[in-house]
């Protein structure tokens, strides 16, 4: 087995067809197929099976495409690294973040990567916690913002944030002029439950609930902090969020942020700890934590802390 042959077998496992992945090897069918046998050969399976329409992926092939695409990508990385050597930090580094900090921070971590990092490339992939640890762990992401408990096996992690957990709604809401909400205050309060169960915001609240006897009153389920602050405006009922997400529209006096007692997120960069981190990689770590730590102290990131 080769890294070509590696290559060969990828792109066919992608355009699951032999015309087409040729096609983007530059290579003839003939050769691409002769490849193909020869790894099957050598691994003892089937790796595709041939149909009208083209070549269909087995299972043992579904396997092979993801340690592959893994081998490969650290391949490149090694290149990356020992050019990087010679040069300024380069090359392309994958940033997982949730929905709602993808909002507050790719225009801020792109305009300070242009700036101090100009040879880096940034890919900035959006998804929740337990999806952007899976993604770590594959080499799908190079580095991802989590949010605490996490399992750390093969994960490094760096503290960053311990935020508060608010109740957000309409400015002129009866139950957000206290400053501070207690649990049982939320006992009938029409909630907008955002994000994944058992994740996140929806783990510490409903964790809380449960253990002050509280039934929450859930109106509707939302994934993202954009799609309940839209159902907030219009009335429909209040969420629990960071109010970092809603930033623009708490400025603007169109919603209101109070913090519940007791209730914490706390954040993390996290990068697997089985590869070694490329110089950009290390680069961009330490500019995003500038660019928070900046963002907190200067008031955009509210009812937060550094940790």
């Amino acid at each position: 087995m080769d890294l070509r042959q590696l290559r060969y077998f990828v792109a066919l496992a992608t355009q699951q067809h032999y015309g087409k992945a040729a096609g983007i090897l530059h290579v003839t069918q003939p050769a691409l197929s002769r490849q193909i046998r020869l790894l099957e050969e050598e691994l003892g399976v089937q790796l595709f099976e041939r149909h009208a329409r083209g070549a269909a992926p087995t299972d043992e092939a579904r396997l092979l495409l993801e340690r592959a695409l893994f081998l490969l990508r650290y391949v490149d990385q090694i290149k990356s690294d020992l050019l990087a050597r010679q040069r300024e930090p380069r090359g392309p580094v994958a940033i997982g973040l949730s929905p709602g900090l993808a909002q507050q921070l790719t225009v801020l971590l792109t305009k300070a990567v242009l700036q101090y990092l100009p040879e880096v490339r940034l890919r900035f992939i959006e998804g929740f916690a337990p999806s952007l640890q899976t993604m770590l762990a594959q080499g799908e992401v190079d580095i991802a913002l989590l949010i605490e408990p996490i399992e750390r096996s093969n994960l490094s992690t760096l503290p960053l944030l311990k935020e508060q957990i608010c109740l957000i709604g309409l400015p002129d809401d009866p139950r957000l002029r206290k400053p501070k909400i207690r649990m049982r205050d939320l006992a009938g309060v029409p909630l907008i439950m955002t994000g994944l169960v058992k994740s996140g915001v929806r783990l510490e609240l409903e964790a809380a609930a449960a253990r002050a006897k509280l039934e929450l009153h859930r109106v509707v389920e939302v994934e993202t902090a954009e799609v309940a602050r839209r159902l907030v405006l219009d009335g429909v009922g209040l969420t629990a969020h960071f109010a970092a997400a809603v930033q623009e529209d708490l400025a603007a006096s169109r919603l209101r942020a109070v913090p519940i007692d007791g209730l914490f997120l706390h954040r993390v960069l996290a990068r697997a700890s089985d590869r070694p981190a490329s110089r950009a990689t290390e680069g961009v770590m330490g500019v995003l934590r500038t660019v928070i730590e900046r963002h907190v102290r200067e008031g955009h990131w509210p009812h937060a802390q550094l940790s």
